[in-house]
């Protein structure tokens, strides 16, 4: 796409009801104090797709500290770049001041972007971002859409494209691949050939990012219905020892073990297309699930310990090393997996199908229905039956209700 495109505008094919009226409130607030406003970004692309966005963002001329003049309820956030969040009740709106494209952009060579935090113009900024369909603005006053990039075509057409050359724009921000990832699994876009090849071509400048925005990354892909897809277009790609070592090590022990991997993913996207929306613990429940059962057994573990619930503890700290997760998201995610062994004993665990708990207690843990919920993915993944799971989820019922 070329960074010469002119500005495109578009009524908005929508009723202007869908738009979030808290939102189109400070948008309308911000251009009432003289500061040029729009929704941008995925709002504006899932509006256009029928789908209701998970939020709104804004972008605005105005600096932060003037955005936060202008909102009681507000506060400044942000190290590399400066943005507001601004507050109404209970939602968070992140305000941006509009960025120009990064230097290491505006120069012939592509470099790792390192430094991303000049202010812009619209246009600037509709330019600077990853793909053209993410390169829209929404002017709901006008109830005009605001074209720089070329998205509004690219959507009507349904592919994806970079906005600017692929391979520069891949090889800058090399995370823009996993994106190119979760747009085409997420919403059934086609990237076009530059796109693949460039995501083949520059694959391996992941290992320069910062390990802890991949993991973060990689969580988000495990959202969009279609992670199982996700994760052989990352194994396809040969960067799954890049993103996640430790299970990558783990895969390749056994053939087999991408597929169990894949089992359980299944189940984790047949929930997120009935509506439902795992936790961070759950999803990493998922993706290190078969692993930790491996080690569990006694027969096949290769780490030292000696507890069951070591097993998850030790796998996690060694993530957490590299990956800086939240230590909450850890803790109920270690309980969710060792809650397996009382629900669902091992036959190989010594001891552990005549070991005496408190089913009562295990059922009013406030972690315990996403432990069923693993269980009925297990459950599926594995082809057993679900009757299992029907006795524990028909005997927590009056414990789940009372919590209600």
């Amino acid at each position: 796409m070329s960074d010469q495109a002119e500005l495109r505008r578009y009524p908005i094919p929508f009723s202007k009801r869908r738009l979030d009226r808290r939102a189109v409130d400070i948008v309308c607030r911000l251009q009432d104090a003289g500061h040029e406003t729009y929704m941008v970004g995925g709002c504006v692309r899932d509006l256009l797709l029928g789908k209701s966005p998970k939020d709104f963002d804004l972008a605005t001329a105005a600096t932060p500290n003037q955005v936060k003049r202008l909102f009681r309820r507000s506060r400044l956030v942000g190290r590399r770049f400066r943005l507001v969040h601004v507050y109404v009740g209970r939602e968070v709106f992140e305000v941006a001041t509009f960025r120009s494209a990064p230097s290491a952009a505006k120069g012939d060579e592509a470099q790792v972007l390192k430094q991303d935090n000049e202010f812009g113009t619209p246009r600037e900024d509709a330019l600077r971002r990853d793909f053209t369909v993410n390169g829209m603005f929404l002017d709901p006053r006008s109830g005009e859409i605001l074209d720089w990039a070329g998205g509004m075509e690219d959507l009507r057409n349904g592919m994806l494209h970079s906005i600017g050359p692929a391979d520069r724009r891949f090889k800058e921000d090399p995370v823009r691949i996993l994106r190119l990832i979760k747009f085409m699994r997420r919403l059934g876009l086609k990237p076009g050939e530059a796109e693949i090849t460039a995501a083949r071509e520059q694959a391996e400048h992941l290992a320069e990012a910062a390990p802890p925005r991949l993991v973060e990354e990689v969580f988000r892909l495990l959202l969009t219905g279609d992670s199982e897809g996700v994760f052989e277009d990352l194994n396809a790609l040969g960067v799954l020892h890049l993103l996640m070592p430790d299970l990558s090590s783990w895969m390749q022990r056994d053939e087999g073990n991408f597929k169990r991997l894949c089992g359980r993913l299944r189940g984790l996207d047949r929930w997120v297309k009935e509506g439902g929306d795992p936790c961070y613990s759950l999803r990493l429940a998922v993706l290190y699930g078969p692993y930790v059962e491996d080690e569990i057994d006694p027969q096949t573990r290769t780490i030292d310990v000696r507890e069951i619930p070591q097993v998850p503890a030790y796998i996690f700290a060694r993530m957490q090393e590299r990956a800086r997760l939240p230590r909450l998201a850890l803790s109920r995610a270690s309980r969710i997996l060792t809650a397996q062994t009382r629900l669902d004993p091992p036959a190989n665990t010594p001891g552990q199908r005549n070991r005496r708990f408190n089913a009562q207690r295990l059922m009013e843990q406030d972690w315990f229905p996403d432990a069923l919920e693993y269980l009925r993915c297990r459950l599926e993944a594995d082809h057993r039956e679900m009757t299992l799971y029907d006795e524990w989820h028909e005997r927590s019922l009056p414990i789940l209700n009372r919590g209600r």
